[in-house]
């Protein structure tokens, strides 16, 4: 009897150890995730919803991280390369950042409207350190886009001895955004979109001959030059530093009320040191920001638009608004016929314009106008021409896109 309970226990401790065994086992390794690659399906076209919500004051950092597309911050020896160079000292990488957060913010949401990634927001920073006054010598790139002067040409921008469009933060941040809308466009992948910015996209529609497959690291496998490849695995170890700050030990700067900014469209002829007097500003700080206007006063044939921190514009604005005229022409101070040189700190951060320039454009006539698109025109250059925005040309000619064609007929409304 006391041996056929001892059986039956010792069954049954074999069962619950059977049991516990069982429970104790460790669960199924999960199938590690691949590595995201980029697709080569076409992006969304810049006329969609941005990326991202409206920057918050408090968190431009996270608002621009939430918008990168390219995540691919690990599986490439160029990559990790290159975030080893941009933080071997972190003090200095957290100055640049300081001193470029408000034009990088102004940026960020020119692409968010665009519907382009944010990781093209690092662009600037990666052509000039984002310095606006960057100088053109003997017909090289300018200006915080480094932009060349024959694309300056064939996009509108006015080049002259009294205004350079190619150094006006708003004038060459709008035509590099709409570069790099058609590049993306045109080849489906953000990262040939960058290489097609540097190198140019005929170079890269080149590399692509033959439909060559892309490959599984962050830069595409193409037979392209080693200057465009540094290029593209520069962009994207700027972004994975933003990303993922603390692991290379940087802290990201904080904005203050300061670094908004705001555009304020001028009447042709205003004199910078007018303007920068209604602003409640002095013309030097002015002049830091709006680096294009190379004389004395505003010339008629560039855009007229200033970018001011958000308070010097809504005093500028109100300024105009009462009486602009009586305003310029009652203040009298130096002229400067040259803007400041060098690597001058740069101001404050950009946002939406809290005057509306629109408002402040004097009206062109009171009839309605036609005007035939001529070949290297675009909307903006024909905006410019007639004081109007590119979205009121938009609406009055009922366009979706922002692309004309030579011979199409634009209604031009006063």
């Amino acid at each position: 009897m006391s041996a056929q309970r001892a059986g039956s226990r010792f069954i049954l401790t074999l069962a619950a150890c059977a049991l516990l065994a069982a429970c104790a086992t460790p669960p199924t390794k999960p199938t590690p995730k691949p590595a995201t690659v980029i697709a080569r399906p076409a992006p969304p076209p810049p006329t969609l919803t941005p990326l991202a919500p409206v920057i918050a004051e408090n968190e431009p950092w996270a608002s621009l991280v939430a918008s990168f597309a390219m995540d691919d911050c690990s599986d490439s020896p160029l990559i990790r390369a290159r975030e080893a160079m941009f933080t071997r000292s972190p003090a200095r990488f957290e100055q640049l950042l300081q001193q470029s957060l408000p034009l990088m913010m102004y940026v960020h949401k020119e692409l968010q409207a665009a519907g382009i990634p944010g990781e093209f927001a690092m662009l600037p920073m990666l052509e000039s350190s984002y310095n606006p006054h960057e100088p053109s010598r003997r017909g090289d790139p300018a200006g915080m886009w480094q932009l060349m002067p024959r694309t300056a040409h064939m996009h509108g921008i006015v080049v002259d001895r009294h205004y350079d469009g190619r150094l006006d933060p708003v004038a060459s941040t709008r035509v590099a955004v709409k570069m790099l809308a058609a590049f993306g466009e045109r080849f489906g992948d953000w990262r040939l979109a960058d290489m097609a910015y540097n190198a140019g996209p005929y170079a890269v529609l080149g590399a692509l001959r033959g439909d060559p497959d892309l490959g599984d690291s962050g830069i595409p496998d193409i037979p392209i030059n080693n200057t465009t490849r540094n290029h593209l695995a520069k962009l994207m170890a700027l972004a994975c530093i933003l990303r993922e700050p603390e692991r290379f030990r940087v802290e990201l700067p904080k904005p203050s009320a300061n670094d908004e900014l705001a555009t304020v469209l001028v009447p042709a002829g205003t004199r910078l040191a007018a303007a920068a007097n209604m602003a409640e500003t002095t013309e030097s700080a002015l002049r830091a920001l709006n680096p294009g206007y190379l004389g004395a006063s505003i010339p008629a044939s560039s855009p007229r638009t200033l970018l001011l921190p958000a308070g010097a514009a809504q005093s500028l604005a109100a300024a105009l608004t009462v009486n602009a005229s009586e305003a310029i022409a009652q203040v009298s101070t130096r002229e400067r016929n040259a803007g400041p040189g060098g690597n001058l700190p740069l101001p404050a951060e950009p946002a939406p314009p809290q005057a509306s320039p629109d408002s402040l454009a004097p009206a062109t006539t009171a009839h309605a106008k036609r005007h035939r698109v001529r070949k290297g025109e675009t909307l903006w250059s024909i905006a410019q021409r007639y004081h109007v925005s590119v979205d009121d040309l938009k609406r009055w000619n009922d366009l979706h896109g922002s692309v004309v064609h030579p011979g199409e007929l634009l209604h031009i409304r006063g």
